[in-house]
């Protein structure tokens, strides 16, 4: 009587995910609360000066990356923007460009104004393939 020999079975190879799932793409909402946030409790009550000024733009910066990473969204990377000013009635204009997948990558921005302050915090989100 023949023997049948076990076919080799090899496991497939892992697919490559080119897009994020639905529920992995980039929090833009919740992102845009977490800018609000961390820019109120910053920026209230407080009057421009230089120095508090370079000091703020980090302190921020560093804050909202700290909890946008803790979103944990796989294969994004993502860049803090914050602009910081003296409300002194003069027009600011900022402009930024890149190429980007407009499927996969996005950017949640919010702005903050008072008296002698002004600030505008955007977060870029790149998705790695």
């Amino acid at each position: 009587m023949n023997q049948v020999e076990p076919m080799d079975v090899s496991p497939t190879p892992a697919a490559y995910q080119m897009r994020p799932e639905l529920d992995e793409t980039f929090k833009s909402e919740k992102i845009r609360e977490i800018i609000n946030t961390v820019l109120t409790e910053t920026l209230t009550g407080q009057s421009y000066s230089a120095g508090d000024a370079s000091r703020w733009t980090k302190l921020m910066a560093d804050k909202i990356s700290v909890q946008v990473k803790d979103l944990d969204m796989n294969r994004y990377k993502h860049v803090v923007q914050v602009w910081l000013g003296q409300q002194l009635g003069a027009g600011c204009k900022c402009v930024a460009r890149c190429r980007w997948d407009t499927e996969c990558d996005n950017y949640a921005t919010a702005e903050f104004k008072n008296s002698t302050i002004f600030c505008v915090v955007t977060v870029y989100g790149l998705y790695l393939y």
